[in-house]
C-alpha cells in the first residue's frame, strides 16, 4: 500500500539541514536560561530584533514537519504501523504533558507552555518512530 500524504524522502535530509541551525539560533529563546548561559544570545537578539523569536519558531515548525512528514526509503506496511503507533503516542504523551502543564502553570507562564506544546508531539513522534526504526534495524542485522 502506498502511502498518499507522505513527501519524497529527500525532504528528511532537508528538515535536518533546517532544524540544526533553526534549533541552535532559537535555543536562547525558548529556554529559561539567562543570556549568560549562551555567549552570542544577547548579540543574536541586539542584531536580529525580536522578529527572530517568531522566524525560528517558523523555521523550526517547518522543519520537524518535513522530517516527521517524509517516507523512509523502504516504506512497506510495517513502518506504516509503526508511523501510527508513533503518532497515537506522541498524540497520547503530549496530552498528558498538557493536562499536568495547566494545573501547575496559569497566565502568561502559560502561553509559554502552549508554544512548547506545539514542538512537542512532533519531537515526542520523531524520537519514538526513529528509535523503533533503529532497534527493527537493529535485531534485523
Amino acid at each position: 500500500m502506498k502511502p498518499k500524504y507522505l513527501l519524497p524522502h529527500y525532504f528528511k535530509k532537508i528538515g535536518w539541514w533546517i532544524m540544526i541551525p533553526a534549533l541552535f539560533v532559537g535555543l536562547p529563546f525558548y529556554t529559561p536560561l539567562d543570556e549568560g548561559s549562551f555567549p552570542l544570545a544577547g548579540w543574536i537578539r541586539d542584531f536580529f530584533g525580536e522578529s527572530l523569536q517568531e522566524f525560528t519558531m517558523f523555521l523550526l515548525l517547518g522543519a520537524l514537519l518535513l522530517i516527521s512528514y517524509s517516507r523512509e526509503k523502504d516504506e512497506d506496511e510495517y513502518i506504516s504501523r509503526l508511523r501510527l503507533e508513533s503518532l497515537q503516542i506522541a498524540v497520547i504523551t503530549n496530552y498528558i504533558l498538557l493536562l499536568i502543564a495547566s494545573l501547575i502553570w496559569h497566565w502568561l507562564d502559560f502561553l509559554a507552555v502552549m508554544m512548547y506544546n506545539m514542538f512537542t508531539i512532533l519531537i515526542i513522534f520523531i524520537i519514538r518512530f526513529h528509535y523503533l526504526l533503529y532497534r527493527q534495524k537493529k535485531a534485523a542485522a
